[in-house]
């Protein structure tokens, strides 16, 4: 017998959802869906970019990992992006609403949906000034910043190199992302 179907619900009634597993998942349109566990590349840059964000951001900025995102209570989506900036408190205990820096660390299997249905989605947060895809199979960033309410400015840096986040008022070098040419990950 197939197993009946969730009915859509809302980020208060996701955030109590419990499907007896250890899965992790993500709101989308009102429906759960299960996220992969990152691969070793990923988990590898995401270190190293928590590192270099840990080292330069001042207080009250800091840089969060696993946490959810979403607009409100009764909305239909609660994203988790890789990285993301906050400079405030959030609004609940359950997630986030005003981020200010978003990183996403494409895979080959998140990159379609991560540079359409979630960058639009994150777009839609007015906090937020900039986003940054970070390639995990090739030294490659794309930066979407802010530049007005409706206006994003793309920026691409192909291997090595800085990369200015104007809003924060830091730079990420290349070497620092993705480790020296030769280095053991640390």
């Amino acid at each position: 017998m197939a197993e009946p179907a969730l009915q859509p619900m809302t980020v208060a009634e996701f955030l109590n959802y419990d499907d007896g597993t250890d899965t992790r998942y993500e709101l989308i349109g009102g429906v759960p869906v299960a996220m992969n566990p990152p691969k070793v590349p990923h988990v590898e840059i995401t270190t190293r970019l928590m590192k270099a964000l840990l080292d330069r951001l001042a207080s009250p900025c800091r840089p969060l990992v696993g946490g959810g995102l979403a607009t409100s209570l009764d909305a239909s989506m609660y994203r988790v992006p890789d990285i993301f900036v906050s400079c405030t408190s959030p609004l609940s205990d359950a997630f986030f609403d005003q981020p200010r820096l978003i990183i996403e660390i494409l895979s080959p299997s998140t990159e379609r949906d991560d540079r359409t249905a979630k960058l639009d989605f994150y777009k839609t947060f007015s906090s937020l000034q900039a986003i940054l895809f970070v390639w995990q199979d090739t030294r490659r960033v794309e930066l979407h910043e802010r530049d007005g309410d409706d206006v994003w400015i793309v920026t691409s840096r192909i291997g090595n190199g800085t990369t200015r986040l104007r809003d924060l008022g830091i730079d990420l070098i290349m070497d620092e992302i993705y480790g020296s040419q030769g280095e053991e990950p640390d």
